[in-house]
């Protein structure tokens, strides 16, 4: 897809020497909270959307004492929020890589493209007593230095962000990093 000013999102994350990869974990849920049924869709990690420009993730893998299992709670698991707000819980096998657009391209490609609000809800009932999840991700997103040109109506942060101003994505990341853990960088 092209980007503004003919830029465009696969040489940007081509030459980007940035890209993170993690290995992301979630602790299991107390024996207290295995159970509640209150609103727990983002039980294991609240509604989100990733700053940088693409999210690679492999399949949730359980364990349970070193061990992997099942997961015995099929809405467990990681959830989407569509264009239109619908929930959706995202399904892809242990061989599959799932894919979510980060803010940096919703602004590259002046809102064609939409950041993907996600969260991931942990397993409930008394099977899910001491199981953890793991899953690695590769968080893709420019070099440091690579300049933003935010578009005219700015859709995401509009606080932070004044519309038609050009930042770069480190500019952009110490913004959010401030706006979120108060660094005043």
């Amino acid at each position: 897809m092209k980007m503004h000013e003919d830029k465009s999102l696969e040489p940007i994350l081509l030459r980007s020497r940035c890209h993170k990869g993690r290995l992301l974990y979630y602790f299991p849920m107390q024996q207290s909270n295995c159970s509640q049924d209150g609103d727990s869709m983002s039980s294991w990690c609240g509604w989100h959307t990733d700053h940088g420009s693409l999210t690679g993730l492999t399949c949730g893998m359980f364990l349970r004492n070193t061990v992997e299992m099942p997961c015995s709670d099929g809405a467990a698991g990681l959830y989407i929020k569509t264009r239109t707000g619908q929930i959706v819980k995202v399904v892809y096998g242990e061989d599959e890589i799932a894919y979510q657009i980060g803010e940096t391209t919703e602004i590259m490609s002046r809102g064609h493209l939409c950041a993907t609000p996600h969260c991931v809800r942990a397993p409930r009932g008394d099977e899910a007593f001491g199981l953890e999840r793991s899953t690695f991700a590769l968080f893709m997103q420019p070099d440091w230095d690579e300049k933003l040109n935010f578009p005219d109506v700015v859709h995401i942060h509009k606080e932070l962000i004044p519309a038609g101003v050009s930042l770069t994505f480190g500019e952009y990341t110490e913004k959010l990093l401030d706006k979120y853990y108060h660094l005043k960088m």
